[in-house]
């Protein structure tokens, strides 16, 4: 948002005649508004992620939550627009006083307004006059993360959705052992000049906590042969444990390097969280360095699988997520970033499945998904929002209903309903299919104390945004005649445990293999496809 300053508004009171107050009052009168509604929390991401002031340039899933990526900018500037009125109308009635009664009005108007159009409570479909919008990429150069797919021409089990599971498991791996001193047995996959990049005090006894909120591709480069690299940036939540006592958050922005040799090969996705001998398999005590003791094989870094070969340390603040922050939204009214293959990709999907994938199908799915992820995040129960999302969404959103519950707040988002859904990409791999819908959608977005306390936000005015989400499928779905509301498998009740099985047969349902699942939340500012 725009600063209006104290003195910027002062030099404006020279000019005593109504129509100049009137004038400045309908011009500041939105800024204002905006600045008394704006506030940084969502499913998603809670609310200013990184605790920090500055925007953040990651893509990766909701990591801020609400408007400012990185939970920066936007409050200073609203309080002292609010602040400049009530000196107004005080040093400068003839001035203040009407633009405060157009606040007042504009104020009133909007919110009767937003009544009208949010009178029902969760939306789990599009609205009825909604018809699948017509596809016109805008101009842009190939995203980075796509240049990936490419290593398909030698390497046909190449999977985006695996190796980024793979890079958050191995990222989080990466730190906890550097806080156990255990760094070295991870020599096969993280290089010493990446492990002496990070640094580590040597006073810290554990790092533990460590939740990645985005993950964003700066560059990525594969040869004709199916070598690889690849820069990404990743932002995390970590905790640092001391000895002999004390801990402290820190906010880390990182970029990695990672390699990898023509001729490797990728994992499977039940590999895709494990850290073993490269080339046999076996467990990592195993391993010397890079060399394993059970099949006397010296596996040089990237050789048979991605390598971290180097760590840039761009941020490490202490500094944890705040969760009453006000902040503007931002993205919202930039045009929709659609990939140019996006509708051919989406119809291959739906030819290998034409029963159970259609627009409409999807539309109802993610209404679904929209309706019991506001739901169990209002009500601070991760088991409801389990069956929905994949494992490493889960862990961002069980770190965020954590805190709200240890800091006693309740992130209200009572009236959301989603408003429009546009195609933006979709791929199709050996083991999954994805697709990512930019979602518009509205409600009230406040917190309050359990006690009832106001902290934040608005009760009464909505506030419009949109968001990149990413939903996956297994690539060869299983059909089944169960209804939503129970698991695909056995059709009991759909009750899911923490690590996203069926407490009744035990089968892992999040996984995508029966339905979509959501895997990504991307805030609109910072999506590059």
């Amino acid at each position: 948002m725009k600063r209006i300053t104290q003195r910027a508004i002062l030099r404006l009171a020279g000019r005593r005649d109504l129509g100049h107050a009137l004038a400045v009052g309908a011009a500041v009168a939105p800024l204002l508004l905006a600045a008394a509604v704006a506030h940084a929390a969502r499913p998603g991401g809670g609310s200013s992620y990184s605790g920090g002031s500055s925007k953040s340039s990651g893509g990766g899933g909701s990591y801020s939550g609400g408007g400012s990526y990185s939970g920066g900018g936007g409050s200073s500037g609203d309080g002292e627009a609010l602040g400049a009125l009530i000196v107004l109308c005080f040093e400068h009635p003839a001035l203040g006083i009407p633009i405060l009664v157009i606040v007042i009005i504009v104020f009133i108007v909007r919110a009767r307004a937003n009544s009208a159009t949010s009178g029902h409570d969760w939306s789990s479909t599009a609205p009825a006059t909604y018809s699948p919008p017509t596809f016109s990429p805008m101009p842009r150069a190939e995203p980075v993360r796509g240049k990936l797919e490419a290593l398909r021409r030698t390497d046909p089990g190449f999977s985006l959705v695996v190796f980024e599971d793979f890079l958050y498991f191995l990222y989080a791996e990466m730190h906890r052992a550097r806080g156990a001193g255990a760094a070295a047995q991870l020599s096969a996959y993280v290089s010493d000049a990446a492990l002496a990049g990070l640094g580590n005090p040597g006073n810290v006894a554990e790092v533990t906590g460590i939740i990645i909120g985005s993950i964003s591709y700066e560059s990525a480069h594969v040869d004709m042969q199916g070598g690889a690299s690849v820069e990404v940036i990743v932002e995390s939540n970590y905790v640092e444990r001391y000895r002999p006592q004390g801990e402290q958050r820190f906010y880390v922005k990182e970029k990695l390097r990672l390699t990898r040799a023509p001729g490797a090969r990728s994992r499977d996705p039940g590999k895709a969280r494990t850290l073993n001998c490269p080339n046999c398999g076996g467990p990592l005590s195993n391993m010397r360095g890079t060399t394993c003791t059970y099949c006397k094989t010296t596996v040089p870094q990237g050789t048979k699988d991605w390598a971290i070969a180097g760590i840039q340390v761009l941020e490490r603040e202490p500094r944890g997520p705040l969760l009453t922050s006000n902040v503007a939204e931002q993205g919202t009214n930039l045009p929709t970033i659609v990939a140019p293959n996006a509708q051919q990709v989406f119809q291959q999907i739906q030819a290998k499945d034409p029963q159970g994938t259609s627009w409409q199908q999807l539309q109802h799915r993610i209404g679904l998904v929209f309706q019991e992820f506001h739901a169990g995040w209002v009500a601070r129960d991760p088991a409801r929002v389990r069956p929905f999302v994949s494992d490493n969404l889960f862990q961002s959103q069980l770190y965020w209903i954590d805190l709200y519950r240890n800091a006693r707040c309740i992130n209200r988002t009572d009236g959301s309903q989603i408003t429009r859904l546009e195609l933006a990409a979709a791929t199709t791999d050996a083991y999954y299919d994805a697709v990512t819908v930019r979602v518009y959608a509205t409600g009230l977005d406040y917190t309050v104390s359990e006690d009832g306390r106001l902290l934040s936000g608005s009760k009464s005015v909505p506030r419009a945004y949109s968001e990149y989400w990413t939903l996956i499928r297994g690539a060869q779905k299983k059909a089944t005649d169960k209804n939503e509301r129970q698991c695909p498998n056995c059709g009991a009740p759909l009750k899911i445990n923490m690590t996203g099985n069926c407490e009744y047969c035990a089968v892992k349902v999040t996984s995508g293999e029966y339905d979509w699942v959501l895997s990504r939340i991307e805030q609109d500012e910072a999506y590059t496809g």
